[in-house]
């Protein structure tokens, strides 16, 4: 089905979503992979991490035609474009890949399938205070949505030592869809407010957050 969305958050900054129904040869074909990315394809195992790998690419190459920088990971694991001043963050889940690029922010975003699973985790990453906030706490759609703007944040910080139940706080309740709502990264002497977006998508959540929503 390729590209469903696609929407510019700002000036600088713009979003994409996949949904992935093409064989892997099809993806294969709308791109042409430079060595060090091919090394990477093919370490992957499994198919539906492969046919991910590739939306992610066709993704980011189009949105910066006709631009075209290599996808590199700095230590932490953070992916940036070689040679490009573009910050960028990807995800993906089950069918969907997602992508955010901005010219001057740093960017994290995430999309997950809402399930049922996550009852199962949420004392993982969310605080007793978090829990007791919530309008239900059996909620999926705000799990998901917890978790989610957890991820966004991790990748936009960059950085290993953040605790999802520690260091980053989400401010429930949360309004019904469209989701806008605040977290906050509290690590060290960093105690930072951001705006997030979220998404519904069928059954899949999508959070997206910049430096510029602060």
């Amino acid at each position: 089905m390729a590209e469903i969305i696609r929407k510019n958050i700002d000036n600088h900054t713009v979003i994409a979503v996949w949904e992935i129904t093409e064989p892997t040869g099809d993806l294969l074909k709308r791109l042409s992979l430079k060595p060090q990315e091919q090394m990477q394809y093919d370490s992957f195992l499994a198919a539906e991490r492969k046919k991910q790998w590739l939306a992610c690419r066709i993704l980011i190459r189009s949105l910066l035609h006709p631009e075209d920088f290599p996808v590199e990971y700095n230590h932490p694991g953070k992916p940036f474009l070689a040679g490009s001043h573009h910050h960028i963050s990807v995800t993906h889940s089950h069918d969907r890949a997602a992508v955010i690029i901005s010219s001057i922010f740093r960017t994290g975003i995430d999309i997950e399938q809402v399930r049922p699973r996550i009852l199962k985790v949420r004392d993982k990453f969310l605080s007793q205070q978090e829990l007791a906030s919530m309008n239900d706490p059996d909620d999926l759609e705000m799990l998901t949505l917890a978790w989610c703007a957890k991820e966004a944040l991790y990748k936009l910080y960059g950085l290993k030592n953040l605790d999802f139940k520690k260091n980053i706080k989400v401010l429930f309740p949360i309004t019904a869809y469209p989701f806008k709502f605040k977290a906050f990264i509290q690590q060290g002497d960093t105690n930072k407010e951001y705006h997030l977006h979220g998404e519904l998508l069928d059954d899949f959540i999508l959070v997206y957050v910049t430096d510029r929503m602060i």
